[in-house]
């Protein structure tokens, strides 16, 4: 993460946290939401618990904090709502009851600027009913928090750091028709000039050739600090030959360290599939790379279904609905498949790589049913808490997780996959139910390994090569 003074960083607001402790555990959620706050998005939060090294006059302190702060964010609770709507002395922290009647006072002095400064937020195990009604939480927006990961504040981020969520589309020119008599004029807007930006169902141009990009499956999300865009999307090619790509791309909006480092993983990854070109199946094909100013994308093939005409499925399509039987040949064959994937990670692995971003949806499968990687996932950037998707994310990669990632996460990450596609459940984070117990007729030993690679501790899960012979049901390899 870019320090403080970085040139070009998104700003960092002083933020203030107004809280009741109802409980020892409600406590302990608002502290661990304030610190990943700080640590992870670069807000400046301040929080009384951070401040009671030193004996202090808490109703001054909690006075300046109101005063200065460009936000505070108000954590809802039932004892919160007491305290702010009536008044109510709260014998935990009596400064509780000071900062509510400054917040009355602000919102009935200033009642548009208050209702934009002062934000309600809702930890998990909260509701929209314990947000005070003095703060209008069922007319004015209010922000859940998911979970603490960039995904799960990325509304409350969006308006502490004034960056939305979605960039604002370019207003274009106004047509107003031409008026004659007696004549009816037919006007059609002037084409758009072409663009390399990725746009759902619209023509863009990457190098010298056009695609128009399927809606359902772009994405845009911009990256920690907000300086970069990054995009990915399915496209079709224009013109010959007609085929199905997958593009991955970066808009650098400021010249950060953080929107060079995006643009560097993209050129990096482009140079690892141009230098594995037909030596390992399994990696996406045909990469190009090109740039158009501050917009940089990486081509690469998606492979065409011969039996049913356009592009092949992602597994995703394959995964059985919660509590659908799954046929035990079926779930043989998806885990000699999901075998077949071991290889290509495991040439990222010599090169001293890791995917860390496996997913049913970032994996492609042919008509014979051999499994191939939409693209490298993660693998040429840095390792930072919190990535990767959220459902299939192992222990080391969680907000607080404590480790680091490597060849063990994609063994994880691919277990997590393989118990999906053959149970119809994603393996819960505190722990999935034994295979077998969703699963009876898998092979014992596909099943053991199976739930070993699913261990949260590194150090216990089974090597890549013990994974993929299970799952194609051969013995392990002795030494």
């Amino acid at each position: 993460m870019s320090g403080p003074d970085d040139a070009g960083a998104a700003p960092r607001p002083e933020v203030f946290v107004s809280y009741a402790e109802d409980s020892p555990a409600h406590a302990s959620s608002v502290r661990e939401f304030s610190a990943y706050l700080r640590e992870y998005t670069g807000v400046n939060v301040q929080l009384d618990a951070w401040a009671d090294d030193s004996r202090r006059d808490w109703a001054l302190w909690v006075a300046e904090r109101l005063r200065e702060a460009k936000f505070v964010l108000a954590i809802a609770s039932p004892q919160y709502k007491r305290v702010v709507d009536s008044g109510e002395r709260f014998a935990g922290r009596p400064s509780i009851g000071l900062g509510a009647a400054l917040m009355r006072n602000s919102l009935s002095r200033d009642l548009s600027g208050e209702t934009m400064r002062v934000l309600p937020v809702i930890l998990p195990g909260r509701s929209a009913d314990d947000i005070p009604d003095l703060l209008c939480g069922s007319s004015t927006t209010s922000y859940e928090i998911t979970e603490l990961s960039l995904e799960g504040v990325r509304g409350l981020l969006a308006v502490l750091t004034g960056v939305p969520r979605h960039a604002e589309p370019r207003l274009g020119r106004p047509l107003v028709p031409p008026r004659l008599p007696g004549a009816i004029v037919v006007a059609a807007p002037k084409p758009p000039a072409a663009t390399a930006v990725l746009s759902a169902e619209a023509e863009v141009v990457i190098g010298s050739t056009q695609y128009v990009v399927h809606r359902e499956t772009l994405q845009e999300r911009p990256i920690d600090d907000h300086s970069a865009l990054q995009r990915h999307g399915r496209a079709l090619r224009i013109g010959s030959p007609h085929r199905q790509v997958w593009l991955r791309q970066v808009e650098m909006r400021h010249e950060t360290p953080g929107a060079k480092a995006a643009v560097s993983a993209l050129k990096d990854e482009y140079e690892l599939l141009r230098s594995a070109a037909g030596a390992c199946p399994g990696l996406p094909g045909s990469p190009g790379l090109f740039h158009d100013g501050p917009v940089s994308t990486l081509v690469t093939d998606w492979p065409a279904s011969e039996q049913h005409g356009g592009p092949c499925p992602a597994l995703a399509a394959f995964v059985p609905g919660q509590g659908e039987a799954t046929d035990p040949w079926e779930a043989r064959r998806s885990l000699a498949a999901i075998a077949g994937l071991c290889r290509p990670l495991a040439a990222l692995h010599l090169r001293g790589l890791s995917h860390r971003a496996l997913t049913p949806e970032g994996i492609i499968r042919r008509d014979g049913g051999e499994l191939l990687l939409r693209d490298l996932g993660l693998a040429t950037t840095a390792f930072r808490p919190g990535e990767g998707p959220a459902e299939y994310r192992a222990p080391e990669q969680r907000p607080r997780g404590g480790g680091r990632a490597g060849p063990w996460t994609d063994v994880h990450q691919l277990a997590a996959v393989a118990y999906h596609l053959v149970t119809g459940h994603r393996p819960q984070p505190t722990g999935p139910l034994p295979v077998h117990a969703l699963a009876p007729d898998l092979p014992p030993l596909a099943a053991e390994h199976l739930d070993a690679a699913l261990r949260p501790e590194p150090g216990r899960r089974p090597s890549l090569d013990a994974l993929a012979a299970a799952f194609r049901g051969r013995p392990p390899a002795r030494n």
